[in-house]
């Protein structure tokens, strides 16, 4: 029985196998194409350029691609993203460096933006009230969401991604004090970690009751990240996550499932093997990016163990040590193989295990998706 996109999607996070595996393009920041990529791709196909494509997360330099290149490989994703406020604008500095709404200091290195300044760094718990922090009232985050949600709902028969809306309250904690300092703080001054996470999740739980009073009844996925891995294990012990992180993130999609019938799609990247089961029980219905070239990250295994309770979202290619390197027939066996192992009984929704990058080949790409789709039918 063929079925249209949003069917497709639905089935498979539900555990349902449908008449193919559904794939993904940009239905949200961490499951995108980089500008290079995309207008590379753009030219290797011959399709009509794109020069200033909607940049979807500026650090990252991911855009969002434009439906005709998401209609040549059958996307079945949309995106459904928040605005600029009103009440901010972003501070450029003479050396072209630049301030976020969290007073967090970002300079291009290379293609992106790293962080050189956090606002937090030499700051006590005592100075939490008076930091600068967003208004998560400002209604120009808000702005053409609910259109835009109930236009591609009624109009089009894709699935609706809410997109990735701000920080989660470990990697807040990371980027607000500096990786060190945070992960310190948990040993050295846990009430300061546990004040900065509450006052993140706090934030998250504005963000998205606001957003979801606009959208929710036209969403079928909701995305939140939170960066908890590095490559061979995660940021901090799991007895300390359990201890520290996954109340406030159990708080977080407690919340988020009390406002909507969306599935709660979960992003870490890196080792988080040995957290899996804590993702399960905080409400986490759906797993990405599975980076699998990480400790402990093998497709198999989590799908052996982990199937029944998640549907994973990537980890179709590894982008750091497959999509890069490999021929085009490598990468034709890769994705092969990777949806004979993660497809059946459904649970899967294709993409490679991150954003694609500048210095992939747009041969590369295209080979990935044309794989995606010969195999993919069930």
């Amino acid at each position: 029985m063929t079925m249209n996109s949003r069917e497709r999607v639905i089935a498979a996070i539900n555990h349902r196998e449908p008449d193919r595996v559904p794939v993904d393009m940009n239905g949200t920041i961490v499951t995108s194409l980089t500008r290079i990529a995309y207008q590379n791709l753009r030219e290797f196909l011959s399709m009509p350029p794109d020069g200033q494509p909607e940049v979807s997360h500026f650090a990252m330099d991911t855009v969002r691609a434009r439906d005709d290149l998401l209609d040549r490989y059958r996307v079945d994703t949309r995106s459904i993203g928040m605005g600029v406020p009103f009440g901010f604008k972003e501070e450029r500095m003479p050396d072209g460096t630049l301030y976020d709404e969290y007073r967090i200091r970002w300079r291009k290195a290379s293609y992106y933006w790293d962080v050189i300044e956090h606002p937090l760094a030499d700051k006590g718990i005592g100075d939490l009230p008076h930091v600068p922090w967003p208004n998560e009232q400002d209604d120009g985050r808000y702005r053409g969401m609910r259109d835009r949600a109930k236009c591609l709902f009624e109009s089009t028969d894709t699935c609706l991604v809410v997109d990735i809306p701000g920080l989660g309250p470990f990697e807040g904690g990371c980027f607000l004090r500096g990786h060190g300092n945070f992960c310190a703080d948990f040993y050295e001054n846990p009430a300061y970690a546990e004040a900065v996470m509450d006052k993140v999740t706090d934030t998250m739980i504005l963000f998205w009751d606001r957003i979801l009073r606009e959208v929710g009844e036209y969403v079928q996925v909701v995305a939140q990240g939170d960066d908890v891995g590095m490559q061979e294990s995660t940021y901090i012990s799991p007895d300390m996550y359990r201890k520290f992180v996954k109340p406030r993130k159990k708080r977080l999609f407690d919340f988020i499932h009390s406002r909507t019938r969306a599935k709660i799609f979960y992003h870490s990247c890196g080792s988080v093997y040995d957290l899996v089961p804590d993702f399960i029980e905080e409400g986490v219905d759906i797993l990405n990016p599975i980076q699998r070239s990480a400790a402990k990250m093998d497709i198999r295994r989590l799908k052996r163990e982990f199937g029944k309770d998640l549907a994973f979202w990537g980890g179709g290619i590894d982008v750091q040590s497959q999509l890069p390197f490999s021929s085009l027939e490598e990468i034709d066996d890769i994705v092969r193989e990777t949806i004979d192992t993660m497809a059946p009984g459904g649970g899967f929704v294709f993409f490679p295990s991150h954003n694609i990058q500048a210095d992939v080949t747009p041969d590369r790409i295209d080979r990935v998706f044309q794989a995606a789709m010969k195999h993919g039918a069930y």
